[in-house]
């Protein structure tokens, strides 16, 4: 149960992380139509609260795994991850308004009895 909240843990940071870069990256509406604009657009990237937050968010979930790894199988543990997706497909839908389709609906779905069937092991 430990390494099960453990990772819970992990996987929070991580879709935390992932909505703030998300709406970081949207805080700055230019599109990079040539690879001269990735630069500039990176560095400022680079300075962004909001996206030195989500990076900040990875790297505390990062260092959480590395704990998870010293107690609990990789192959039971890995899948677990799994929930960040199942996590960001619903909040993209709810903080970024994106269309979730039946298809992707049903994807999520399928890894989410996944997670479920591994986590019964």
């Amino acid at each position: 149960m430990k390494n099960f909240l453990l990772i819970l843990v992990c996987v929070v940071l991580g879709v935390c992380g992932q909505l703030l870069l998300k709406q970081g990256m949207s805080s700055d509406p230019d599109a990079v139509d040539r690879m001269g604009e990735v630069l500039p657009r990176l560095l400022r990237a680079a300075v962004n609260p909001v996206v030195l937050a989500g990076f900040t968010f990875y790297a505390v979930s990062a260092a959480l795994w590395l704990i998870v790894l010293t107690r609990a199988e990789l192959s039971w543990a890995y899948p677990m991850l799994s929930m960040g997706y199942i996590a960001v497909v619903v909040l993209s839908r709810v903080f970024f308004q994106e269309p979730v389709t039946a298809t992707r609906f049903l994807g999520t779905l399928v890894v989410a009895f996944g997670v479920w069937l591994i986590s019964r092991t």
